[in-house]
């Protein structure tokens, strides 16, 4: 995958392939590690029959469909997105889904009145977001006292790599990192929600330890980095390809290791918040 996934995801609907973006959702679908936080964050929210949740930046929509199970019977689930294509997709999957619907909507700006949901939730999102600060504000506006937002994203300065290249894989790792409109958001997930007048804020990490190169690459990016970086000249070409080939060569060998931390953080609108 290209390294823009780390910045296009900001406007997707100008992509000239789609597939990339949807690709690397799937993908993420995919590893049981997403999954198994996807499932703690639906428990933080307190997903339950009848409960209103708002999912902001759906995507394709999967993660709205499973919520709205969770909701039913008498519960409803709203999914927004800023992208045209990805709230179709979602629809063209999920559009039979009792209780469930799609809209395109701004994070920054949400067309919901204040206080109108029980939980909101945003995952992976924010991190494609210059300034996260209004789309938080804005989701806790849209909490009933007592309602809970819960947001999952990534610190990519966490992220690590085994190489014998000290220098060079900090140089490329921090690349990868300053691609990203809000690289820093996980560390940032507290400061923002306490920010926004939420209370009771936890934070709780989570760490996920690679060892397949292939999959480790389609997720960071490593070899389409570090040929940026050569290409641009702030490294030279004949050390892309030494840090490239040794990546290979561990992968080949079993010896490849990468891991990086996310955050999931939870927080409280208070009871007497009245907008």
């Amino acid at each position: 995958m290209s390294d823009d996934l780390a910045s296009g995801f900001r406007d997707v609907d100008r992509a000239a392939d789609l597939e990339v973006f949807t690709g690397c959702l799937e993908l993420v679908n995919s590893i049981p590690f997403f999954a198994e936080c996807k499932r703690q964050s639906y428990g933080l929210l307190g997903a339950a029959p009848g409960r209103r949740i708002l999912d902001v930046g759906c995507g394709l929509g999967e993660d709205a469909a499973a919520m709205a199970r969770l909701v039913a019977p008498g519960g409803t689930l709203v999914g927004v997105d800023g992208s045209r294509a990805m709230v179709e997709a979602a629809r063209g999957r999920h559009g039979e889904v009792d209780g469930l619907s799609f809209e395109v909507a701004d994070a920054a700006s949400l067309p919901f009145d204040d206080m109108s949901f029980d939980a909101c939730r945003v995952d992976r999102v924010l991190q494609h977001v210059a300034d996260p600060a209004p789309a938080i504000r804005e989701m806790a506006r849209v909490l009933r006292p007592g309602g809970v937002l819960v947001a999952y994203d990534n610190d990519w300065e966490t992220l690590t790599v085994d190489s014998a290249d000290r220098p060079l894989t900090r140089t490329v790792l921090n690349a990868w990192c300053d691609r990203f409109p809000s690289g820093w958001i996980g560390r940032q997930l507290v400061s923002y929600c306490l920010q926004a007048g939420l209370g009771d804020v936890e934070a709780f990490p989570r760490t996920l330890v690679l060892r397949d190169l292939a999959v480790a690459d389609r997720l960071y990016c490593f070899f389409a980095t570090v040929e940026r970086l050569a290409e641009s000249g702030r490294i030279r070409r004949e050390d892309a390809m030494r840090w490239s080939d040794g990546l290979r060569a561990a992968g080949a060998e079993g010896r490849f290791f990468c891991s990086y931390t996310g955050f999931l953080v939870r927080g409280v609108r208070g009871q007497g918040e009245q907008g």
